[in-house]
């Protein structure tokens, strides 16, 4: 019973925000400007990990150096169709869209945190107010990733390595 909750939860997240999640992220917004653009409220931590996936989908963020190679993403989208009785269902399409080559920064904010969070918070501080929202508030695994120096995130974590 318990995972049908989560996953009607999901969904009525999913449906109510998603779209607009991923608008705002396009555009470069943080997850708290995004958390209070919602008309639909969501947690600060649901609206970072739809961020996070976001990212990953988008290749802002890549886990692993093997991602940062390939030439394509892979769009998933939902169609309508309707049987010859005009019953609706939805069927998953996907299709890979060319992507040009980007420049990745190696990332270890989620190792930095997990050390010492009051020495990171401390030179997150140092940011100047634009570049810190970008960062905090993203779920920064254990492991190092891989950010897009081009894209705003991109543009936080290099000026936050330029401090040190």
């Amino acid at each position: 019973m318990k995972e049908f909750e989560n996953a009607l939860s999901n969904y009525i997240k999913d449906f109510a925000n998603g779209g607009a999640i991923r608008h705002f992220v396009e555009l470069g917004y943080s997850v708290e400007e995004i958390k209070y653009s919602l008309d639909f409220p969501m947690s600060i931590e649901d609206v970072a990990l739809y961020v996070w996936k976001e990212y990953i989908d988008s290749k802002v963020i890549c886990l692993d150096k093997d991602e940062i190679d390939k030439d394509y993403i892979v769009k998933t989208s939902f169609v309508k169709d309707y049987n010859k009785y005009g019953k609706t269902s939805l069927r998953k399409v996907t299709k890979k869209e060319p992507i040009e080559k980007k420049n990745y920064i190696s990332c270890d904010f989620g190792k930095r945190i997990y050390k010492d969070k009051e020495d990171f918070n401390n030179k997150l501080n140092m940011l100047d107010e634009d570049n810190k929202s970008m960062i905090e508030n993203l779920p920064w695994p254990l492991e190092g990733v891989y950010v897009d120096v081009s894209s705003k995130l991109g543009q936080a974590v290099n000026a936050f390595y330029n401090i040190m």
